[in-house]
């Protein structure tokens, strides 16, 4: 249990280390046998000697349980001085204690959970099988000075210190364009299929994307990022609810919200929300 309160007490500090870790898709389900249950992960491991939040029932909230050396949940007991009910729960004074589910402080919640996951049934494994996807050029090329101008179709949506934020139309997709001084384009937000050519409609995994496109993050190489304070108002999401790809491609950086497979893969669809700057 002291594992518990250290790791509430350093959330804040834990959160950005673990922006800088590479995570697996944190899904499983409840097991059980002749001796008991145990939570087991899509990639076949298992808690053990260890207290961990679980989501068990995918309903957005997380149970505090305690599994022995085995691997086995601890039930009817008490544990480091902590009360656990005939569930495996958590308890204070009888009562089950409960939090938000945080990905970013290695909460794990139910595969079956498919706002949080998706069937990958038709995407992309090899990424040298399908034609090489890059970064789209004609936007690259307006990220300079009166890279704005470039933009017909726009609408001012913010004032920000610099310059104007636009909403614009293009390619049949809305684009939000931060601009700075002399129309300088910052940085553009939109869907995959526009900021990237050639992504496959049944979607990439994203080793394989990574084999493609040779687009690897100088800072991050190919691990899977958690959320930050500046990507949570980015993509408009709670901090610890989704996980990031990072890229370069020449001078310029992206992060893509990726998609969790329900084989524990991390995955590219064409909608995927992508930043450049």
């Amino acid at each position: 249990m002291k594992k518990r309160f250290l790791m509430v007490a350093t959330a804040a500090a834990m959160t950005m280390m673990m922006s800088m870790t590479a995570l697996a898709a944190p899904f499983g389900n409840w097991q059980n046998n002749d001796t008991g249950w145990w939570w087991q992960r899509n990639n076949g491991s298992y808690p053990a000697n260890e207290w961990k939040w679980i989501d068990g029932n995918g309903d957005g909230t997380a149970e505090s349980y305690y599994f022995d050396v085995n691997g086995y949940l601890a039930t009817n007991t008490a544990v480091d001085g902590y009360s656990v009910n005939a569930d495996g729960a958590w308890t204070v004074d009888g009562v089950v204690q409960t939090r938000p589910v945080a990905l970013d402080l290695g909460d794990e919640v139910m595969a079956a959970q498919t706002q949080m996951q998706t069937a990958t049934d038709g995407a992309v494994m090899d990424g040298k099988s399908v034609e090489q996807i890059v970064v789209n050029p004609e936007l690259v090329n307006t990220m300079a000075a009166g890279g704005t101008d470039y933009f017909s179709n726009k609408t001012i949506i913010e004032q920000g210190t610099w310059g104007p934020t636009y909403s614009v139309q293009y390619n049949n997709a809305t684009l939000r364009i931060e601009s700075g001084t002399d129309n300088w384009v910052n940085s553009i937000y939109g869907p995959a299929k526009v900021l990237l050519n050639n992504i496959p409609e049944t979607g990439i995994e994203l080793n394989a994307f990574y084999d493609n496109t040779g687009y690897e993050s100088v800072s991050t190489a190919r691990n899977v990022m958690a959320s930050t304070g500046r990507s949570d108002s980015i993509f408009g999401l709670p901090t610890g609810s989704y996980r990031m790809g990072w890229g370069n491609a020449g001078k310029r950086h992206f992060e893509i919200l990726l998609t969790a497979g329900n084989d524990g893969q991390w995955y590219i669809y064409p909608d995927s929300p992508v930043f450049m700057n």
